[in-house]
């Protein structure tokens, strides 16, 4: 029998790379469990996670450049009235462009956009 280096190698690292992956508890199991309240508003719920993740430093803010400025709730209830708002963070979920809305804060945006997107 031939001695085939680059078979030997292939037969060897090939299981090893192809058995290794990544899962998420979180996706997996679903054991997240949320405390969004019945009746979500803007200033006391939503506002916080705005402003961690939304308008934040050259983004959703003056002179940033994302479109639209969260800075106030009449920015922010602009974009949820285009429906830009529900397309982009809780459809597509490609806002913020890092990924950093956690499932209970997309529940809790997701329960203010169907209460009407309330101030207070």
């Amino acid at each position: 029998m031939n001695f085939n280096p680059l078979r030997w190698t292939l037969i060897l690292i090939v299981p090893a790379i192809s058995s290794c992956y990544y899962d998420v508890e979180e996706e997996l199991y679903s054991t997240v469990v949320c405390n969004t309240p019945v009746a979500v508003n803007f200033t006391t719920h939503v506002q916080p996670v705005i402003n961690s993740f939304c308008a934040s430093s050259g983004c959703h803010v003056t002179g940033g450049t994302g479109v639209g400025n969260f800075e106030t709730y009449a920015g922010v209830k602009a974009k949820v009235d285009d429906g830009s708002f529900t397309e982009r963070t809780l459809q597509a979920k490609n806002m913020p462009p890092s990924g950093n809305l956690s499932t209970c804060d997309l529940e809790l945006l997701q329960a203010w956009v169907d209460l009407g997107s309330p101030e207070n």
